[in-house]
């Protein structure tokens, strides 16, 4: 007769051999674990075009400066009229032979102001509205910069007469055509739409101002402003700008 002892001992080892038995993990992969995941693809799509239009290089002879121009400016209202400004430039650029060197000189007109940039922070730049270098203007539009300060030129007429914006076409500055080719003005300087503001007096081998008024698309949109260059001299020496503006609707 088997005791219940000795039927406790016998089936002890049975029992804990299961227990072991059910306690160890199941290694076998599963289905799921077999199937790849459909639903988390790399992206193999390329990466989208750099769409941001590359400058155009300029030459050498007119490189961007990439510092800020010394010349001093000096801007009052008209004893005759406050509504109108003076302004006296010192666009000499270290003179004839050392202009090449040095950056133009950046005037806000709205603001009344000279603007303190360099021309290479110029080229990004909606704080300005003209520059002056020698004999060279450029605007804040075009090839020159992103400020939209087109020109519409009034010829024989003064800054006085003219009392309203003209309407028709503004000029932006366009100085490479769709090649990124330069085009110069007929000294080698930026063909800008302001190339031709002067006369050549050949006797005296002087620069004059045309008498024309320059009508200024605003850079904020808000109306025009009328600009006269009346001299490009301070008594001998030239490259020091005289120019009157006021504004228009």
């Amino acid at each position: 007769m088997i005791t219940h002892s000795l039927r406790r001992s016998l089936l002890f080892p049975v029992f804990g051999l299961l227990a072991c038995t059910s306690a160890e993990p199941d290694t076998t992969p599963s289905d799921a674990a077999l199937t790849p995941d459909l639903t988390v693809l790399p992206d193999l799509s390329p990466s989208p075009p750099d769409l941001t239009p590359a400058r155009c290089e300029l030459p050498y002879d007119v490189r961007a400066i990439d510092k800020v121009s010394t010349g001093v400016v000096t801007i009052m209202a008209s004893p005759a009229d406050p509504a109108v400004y003076n302004a006296e430039v010192d666009a000499t650029a270290g003179g004839s032979m050392k202009y090449g060197e040095n950056p133009f000189v950046y005037l806000d007109l709205i603001g009344r102001k000279k603007v303190e940039i360099s021309d290479v922070e110029s080229e990004t730049s909606s704080g300005w509205d003209l520059a002056l270098k020698r004999w060279q203007i450029k605007l804040n539009s075009g090839d020159s910069g992103p400020g939209g300060v087109k020109v519409s030129r009034v010829p024989g007429k003064t800054l006085g007469e003219v009392t309203m914006a003209p309407a028709g076409t503004y000029e932006a500055d366009s100085y490479f055509d769709a090649k990124c080719v330069f085009q110069s003005d007929p000294i080698g300087g930026l063909g800008t739409a302001l190339s031709d503001w002067y006369d050549y007096e050949s006797g005296t081998s002087r620069i004059i101002p045309k008498k024309e008024v320059l009508v200024l698309k605003r850079r904020d949109g808000q109306g025009h402003i009328k600009v006269q260059i009346t001299s490009y001299y301070k008594g001998t020496t030239s490259a020091n700008y005289s120019l009157s503006w006021s504004y228009l609707p």
